[in-house]
């Protein structure tokens, strides 16, 4: 029996809106998606598909408008792509229900200044962090004010200038943590290891997969549970969101809040859209059921211009697909994978095994 919380259709808007359709449909919740790319499954599983070119909001205003007036619909969820659109999200909540972090919340938690003077007065570790050009450079990560991905992240050199912040790199373990955060508190749904490419396009630390059920000891689950009890408090987060940090040498540095549904969401069952709608309306639900193995998402992205084949067929482990005869550009994704597997170690072999398969099929075009 499908849950009364999930509505009968729902707005998605995000950059690329794949994975929040895929959420709808597998809730058995019709979809129809905004996002900058529409991708042929995207089209294929929503009821309609608007591409846009960005998500200004001078770009998706009219689509907006006419969401509305030819489906009918109130209520939207949204995905990555608004860190850089901040404005988008605050025109949106006048019009439309939000089901989510509010606008408001979504941009203090992008306000770095107040997130990293939030993790000191909670007494939670970060990478030392500048806002004024560090003397040396080299041990420095420059970051943008705005964005997601990894999009524009370099390392530091002392004659550059940048409108951005400082952060100091430190070596160890890319992770992240998937949680619900509601009224009552936090749920821990996984904790995830993930990677970065340098790419081909000139991004030095692009964001490029990651594998869920990542192996952390007790006293660091305690630690970030603690730590996300007090943040989501401090900023009160709703819904699906997730946290990246590194771990090195048995510690953790946070570095930074994503408030929003993020890539690892995925990887976790076909429940999470009910998992969301809970959280966001302080609701629980034993039903909601997580996926125990792991699982993995990896973007491949293209080393030179790659024009799709018109008749190529691709493998049912592929996703975000992009249209026949489209032409992917020099350090764009191409499309992504995802891989299973009885363990880690599996499903990364599986992962790298899937991704030699795709490259194949691009080549020859079958």
């Amino acid at each position: 029996m499908q849950s009364a919380l999930i509505p009968k259709c729902l707005l998605v808007i995000a950059k690329s809106a794949r994975m929040l359709v895929q959420m709808c449909v597998d809730s058995r919740c019709e979809v129809v998606a905004i996002d900058c790319f529409a991708d042929s499954d995207t089209r294929q599983m929503a009821k309609h598909t608007y591409q846009v070119p960005s998500l200004a909001w001078d770009d998706i205003q009219a689509t907006v408008a006419v969401v509305r007036e030819v489906h009918g619909l109130s209520e939207l969820v949204y995905g990555s792509g608004l860190e850089t659109y901040p404005e988008t999200l605050i025109c949106l909540e006048k019009g439309w229900r939000i089901i989510g972090n509010s606008a408001a919340i979504f941009q203090r938690v992008q306000d770095k200044r107040d997130f990293f003077a939030q993790l000191d007065y909670l007494s939670i570790l970060h990478p030392p962090v500048v806002f004024t050009k560090p003397e040396y450079g080299f041990d420095w990560l420059l970051k943008a004010w705005r964005g997601e991905g990894g999009l524009g992240i370099r390392r530091c050199h002392n004659d550059e200038f940048v409108d951005g912040y400082w952060q100091r790199y430190i070596e160890g373990r890319s992770m992240s943590v998937l949680f619900a955060a509601s009224h009552d508190g936090v749920e821990l749904i996984g904790f995830n290891e993930q990677w970065t490419i340098k790419s081909e396009g000139g991004q030095s630390f692009l964001f490029a997969g990651i594998v869920s059920h990542a192996k952390v000891s007790r006293s660091i689950q305690t630690e970030i549970a603690d730590w996300l009890d007090k943040l989501v408090n401090a900023y009160e987060l709703r819904g699906l969101n997730s946290m990246d940090f590194m771990l090195c040498d048995g510690r953790c540095y946070v570095l930074e809040i994503n408030a929003r549904i993020s890539a690892s969401a995925q990887l976790y069952g076909k429940s999470l859209l009910l998992k969301h709608l809970q959280a966001c309306q302080n609701s629980r639900d034993n039903r909601v059921e997580l996926s125990a193995e792991p699982r993995a998402y990896q973007i491949v992205y293209a080393q030179k211009t790659v024009m799709i084949p018109e008749r190529l067929i691709w493998p049912s482990w592929t996703v975000d697909r992009p249209n026949p005869g489209s032409i992917v550009a020099t350090g764009e994704p191409i499309c992504s994978i995802i891989a299973t597997g009885k363990n880690s170690g599996q499903v990364l072999d599986n992962l790298h095994r899937q991704q030699r398969i795709v490259a194949n099929l691009l080549e020859t075009g079958l």
